[in-house]
């Protein structure tokens, strides 16, 4: 028996409304998905901002035993932190062994870096130990007023 051209069309129809259909369920998908992890990022951010307490009293300072540096070049991809629980600006300064001043930061807000560090002069390869981060901290007032500091040994591991 032959089909006639009513049941083509019909046929032809049918496949255009699945095809719709079909659109229409995935865009309503990434929507959905969209929304969801819309949410839920702002949910991780709310969580992160109130799990961070901040304590006037005392200051938290990162602690390396070793920054990886490149060698011959004074521009550097290292960018050192001030952790989000303090209230109080960090100036970070890098010192070779002998006193040489290797690089400073600008004030660093808490829960920001620093800019990445290009030294005052370029290393060699090599290792270089008994380097010196020092933390200078300052008040986040317009007095800008000295608190304590801190000063750790790190090695440079210039490759």
């Amino acid at each position: 028996m032959r089909k006639g051209r009513f049941e083509k069309a019909a046929q032809k129809h049918f496949s255009i409304t699945k095809l719709i259909l079909i659109i229409f369920l995935l865009c309503l998908l990434v929507i959905l998905l969209f929304i969801c992890c819309k949410n839920t990022s702002q949910q991780e951010s709310q969580l992160t901002q109130s799990a961070v307490v901040k304590n006037p009293d005392s200051i938290a300072i990162p602690g390396y035993e070793m920054l990886e540096l490149k060698a011959n070049n004074r521009e550097q991809t290292v960018c050192l932190p001030n952790p989000p629980q303090n209230d109080c600006y960090f100036q970070i300064s890098l010192y070779l062994e002998n006193g040489t001043l290797l690089w400073q930061s600008e004030l660093v807000k808490p829960g920001e870096t620093s800019k990445p560090m290009v030294l005052s002069e370029v290393l060699e390869k090599g290792t270089y130990s008994n380097a010196v981060l020092r933390y200078s901290c300052y008040r986040m007032d317009e007095t800008l007023s000295p608190l304590n500091g801190a000063e750790t040994k790190v090695t440079l591991w210039v490759k």
